[in-house]
């Protein structure tokens, strides 16, 4: 019985195919940074956290106390989130954990007892919404809490929606 013969990749084909991807990958980059020269910003990944039920972080925060976040990508952008009062509607705030340049050993902790954030490198106490650390700004859609993680967006894109 016959066998179709089958094609063998020789090493010029192999070399005009690697080419190709790094061509591929090189062009892709240069897109990827004049979208964000474009932008003022290149970010990548999600520009916000989304999915977050009010009803459910307010309970959360309300039985546990503030959530801190911690960034898993870079370890420059851990933040807490915070909620104040009865109503799920309102009294959210966002903010970073710490002073821009401090080390994230200066993260700021929750101290339940005093209803207050204390700094361990510098032993400054921070109110509970976080004023006087860098604010994020936090919109509600609904019953969805949505935190400008990277403050890239433009107040008209969350038009429609709530501060909170």
């Amino acid at each position: 019985m016959p066998v179709a013969k089958t094609r063998k990749l020789d090493a010029r084909s192999a070399a005009i195919v690697g080419i190709i991807a790094v061509i591929a990958a090189l062009l892709i980059g240069v897109i990827a940074v004049n979208v964000g020269r474009q932008s003022g910003r290149l970010v990548l990944g999600d520009l916000d956290f989304r999915s977050l039920n009010t009803d459910n972080m307010a309970a959360e925060i309300e039985e546990n106390g503030p959530i801190l976040w911690p960034d898993v990508a870079s370890g420059s952008r851990d933040l807490w989130l915070q909620h104040l009062g009865d109503d799920p509607a309102r009294g959210w705030s966002a903010f970073d954990a710490r002073q821009p340049g401090d080390s994230r050993d200066c993260n700021v902790v929750w101290e339940s007892d005093a209803r207050e954030f204390r700094d361990p490198c510098s032993n400054t106490t921070y109110l509970q919404d976080g004023t006087g650390l860098p604010q994020i700004p936090v919109f509600l859609d609904g019953r969805e809490l949505i935190i400008d993680i990277n403050g890239v967006r433009k107040a008209e894109e969350f038009a429609g929606y709530s501060s909170s």
